[in-house]
C-alpha cells in the first residue's frame, strides 16, 4: 500500500499496520509507537511508517497516560503463600517482574539481615554514599572446577537530588573457575560507589571480573566481594551483597557478562529507541508502576534519617 512491493510468504512478508489496518511490507513498517487510549494496548506496536510519523509528537502524552510504566503495580508485594515471595526466579519476562523482584529482595535484606544481623549487612558508609544499585538475581551451578551462571535484574541510579531514577532491567551470563561443587540461587545487591560505575552499566554490555568465597546450606547463605566492571561506559569498582539459597560451597574466580535488556526498557516506556543513559542519568520520570520499589528503597535507607528517599 506504500511502496507496491510484491509480497513473498518468506522473503517479503506482509504487516498490518495497528494503526491505520493498512497492509504494508517490513520495510515500510518499521517503527514502533504507542497508540492512543482507545486501542487498549500497554506495548509499542507496528506501525507503517506514515502513521509513525503522525503519532510522533503524541508520544511524550501516551507515555504518561498508556504506558506499562504509567501503570500501578499489579505484584501484590505483601502476598506471602506465593513461592515468588520466599524465592526469586532467575530470568524475569517483564520489566514488572524485575521490579518485583528487586523489591523482594529489597524487603529480604531489611527484614532478615539489614537489621537483625548488622555484622553481616553492607557497611552503612558504603550504602550510605551509593551513586545507584543494581539488583540481580541469577542460578549458580558448579562442578569440579567451573560454575556457571545466569539471571536477569535492573540497575537504578541516585540522581543530584537524592531521589532515585526510573530502573533499567539488565541480564548476566556467566562463569567461575575454581574449588566448588553444588547449585544455588542468589539476590545479589551491588552497590555502584560512583558515578563512573552507573556509567558502566549504562553500557549496552560489560564486563565484572571478581574473586569470591560462597557458601550456602538451605536459606542461610551470606556472600560479599568487591568486582571491577568495564564497559564502553568506563570501568569502576563494586561491592556486592548475595543472599543465597541452596547447597553450594567454593571459593572462585568469577567472570560475566552484563547486557542491557533494550527490548524490555523499549516496551515498559513505550519508546522504542531508548537508551539507558536517559533512564539512569536523563530526565525521564520515575514510573508509577515502580512505586513498591520506591517504598522498599525509602525503608532501606530511613536509618541514615533521610526522607527524601520516598517515592
Amino acid at each position: 500500500m506504500l511502496c507496491n512491493t510484491k509480497f513473498h510468504p518468506i522473503l517479503c512478508t506482509r504487516h498490518h499496520c495497528r494503526f491505520c489496518g493498512g497492509i504494508f511490507c517490513s520495510e515500510c513498517s518499521n517503527g514502533r509507537s504507542l497508540l492512543p487510549p482507545k486501542f487498549h494496548a500497554a506495548d509499542t506496536q507496528r506501525v507503517c511508517d506514515v502513521c509513525y510519523v503522525r503519532l510522533e509528537s503524541a508520544q511524550p502524552f501516551l507515555m504518561d497516560q498508556v504506558s506499562r510504566a504509567s501503570q500501578s503495580p499489579t505484584h501484590d508485594i505483601t502476598d506471602l503463600s506465593t513461592l515468588r515471595s520466599w524465592l526469586n526466579f532467575p530470568w524475569g519476562l517483564s520489566m514488572e517482574s524485575e521490579i518485583y523482584k528487586a523489591t523482594n529482595t529489597i524487603q529480604g535484606y531489611c527484614g532478615k539481615v539489614g537489621f537483625i544481623k548488622p555484622e553481616k549487612s553492607i557497611p552503612d558508609a558504603i550504602l550510605r554514599n551509593a551513586k545507584g544499585l543494581a539488583i540481580v538475581t541469577i542460578v549458580k551451578v558448579g562442578m569440579m572446577v567451573t560454575s556457571y551462571n545466569i539471571g536477569s535484574g535492573l540497575v537504578i541510579a541516585r540522581r543530584e537530588d537524592g531521589s532515585w531514577s526510573p530502573p533499567s532491567a539488565i541480564s548476566c551470563l556467566g562463569a567461575g573457575w575454581g574449588a566448588q561443587a553444588g547449585g544455588e540461587f542468589a539476590d545479589l545487591i551491588i552497590v555502584l560507589r560512583s558515578e563512573e560505575a552507573v556509567k558502566t552499566f549504562c553500557s549496552d554490555v560489560h564486563l565484572s571480573f571478581g574473586a569470591g568465597l560462597s557458601a550456602a546450606v538451605g536459606v542461610v547463605g551470606r556472600t560479599a566481594e568487591a568486582n571491577v566492571r568495564a564497559g564502553s561506559g568506563g570501568y569502576a569498582a563494586c561491592y556486592t551483597y548475595s543472599c543465597t539459597k541452596g547447597a553450594f560451597a567454593g571459593c572462585s574466580l568469577e567472570g560475566s557478562l552484563v547486557t542491557t535488556r533494550s527490548n524490555e526498557n523499549s516496551q515498559f516506556y513505550g519508546k522504542q529507541f531508548i537508551t539507558t543513559h536517559e533512564i539512569l542519568l536523563g530526565s525521564l520520570p520515575r514510573p508509577p508502576a515502580a512505586a513498591t520499589l520506591y517504598r522498599a528503597l525509602a525503608d532501606m535507607f530511613k536509618k541514615f534519617g533521610i526522607n527524601h528517599y520516598n517515592y
